[in-house]
């Protein structure tokens, strides 16, 4: 009688086994793209993989109009300038005040049971608070 055992899978097993998620979702979304643009071709949720190409050309590699610029590059240092700016202060911040707690007993005693338990919380819980938050806040800036 056969023994089973935990077999690993070769090389191009295991190639295969780590592609086939991103196979799967590529294939579903050709799949309901397809359906959805049959029944509406104007409809925008899924569109097809050749609207997306043109979409990325347009913006990568076309100037716009107005501006004469390189929409999806200008739009990128954009959002990474936004990015650093607000990692640099966050990190000057945390520094700051870490240096602070640690080096001033009395600023230890009155602030320590206040971040005692912020490394216990997971990130993932608090994403959910922040985008309540952001999203409250852009609701009450347009009305």
């Amino acid at each position: 009688m056969r023994r089973l055992n935990n077999q690993q899978p070769g090389r191009a097993g295991a190639l295969l086994l780590s592609a086939l998620p991103f196979i799967l979702v590529v294939a579903a979304y050709l799949y309901y793209s397809n359906a959805r643009l049959a029944e509406n071709p104007g409809d925008k949720l899924l569109p097809a993989p050749a609207a997306i190409a043109a979409t990325i050309h347009q913006f990568a590699l076309e100037e716009d109009e107005r501006t004469g610029e390189y929409l999806l590059w200008n739009d990128t240092r954009a959002s990474l300038e936004r990015l650093l700016t607000a990692l640099a202060i966050s990190a000057f911040i945390g520094v700051t005040l870490g240096v602070a707690i640690g080096v001033l007993p009395y600023l230890r005693h009155a602030l320590g049971p206040l971040s005692l338990p912020c490394p216990l919380i997971p990130p993932l819980a608090v994403l959910p608070i922040l985008f309540i938050v952001v999203v409250w806040e852009k609701l009450q800036k347009s009305f």
